[in-house]
């Protein structure tokens, strides 16, 4: 599962900086040490905008900021955070890809269930 994240302001100035920060994760999600999170502005279409690629602890914690550009009329947007190269989901909040006896070449493997989209919408004002 992604991390719970939040942003530190729902309203930020074209130009201004935002900051996205998740706390560990009480399930031990296990993401590795060089687990990075992808970082995406999404307009009211959920059009990515820019996307940046942060550090994210083992654990799933989080901090980094993002300056908005500074072209960015008024309106709705949206940030999106998922860790980048995981390729599942649990949408139990157990993490599946640890201790899982049919994974690998002689089991029957992970079956991926679904996954919404993370998104925390803000407004850019001026």
């Amino acid at each position: 599962m992604p991390p719970a994240y939040t942003l530190d302001s729902s309203v930020v100035a074209p130009g201004g900086t935002l900051v996205v920060s998740a706390p560990e994760a009480t399930c031990n999600p296990r993401y590795g040490d060089q687990a990075r999170i992808r970082i995406d502005l999404l307009d009211e279409h959920h059009e990515v905008l820019l996307s940046v690629l942060a550090s994210m602890s083992d654990t799933g914690a989080f901090t980094h900021a993002i300056e908005l550009p500074t072209i960015l009329r008024p309106g709705d947007y949206g940030i999106s955070a998922f860790p980048e190269g995981v390729d599942w989901c649990d949408d139990t909040g157990r993490n599946n890809r640890v201790e899982n006896p049919g994974f690998g070449t002689t089991g029957l493997g992970m079956l991926r269930v679904s996954c919404a989209e993370p998104f925390v919408g803000f407004q850019v004002a001026r």
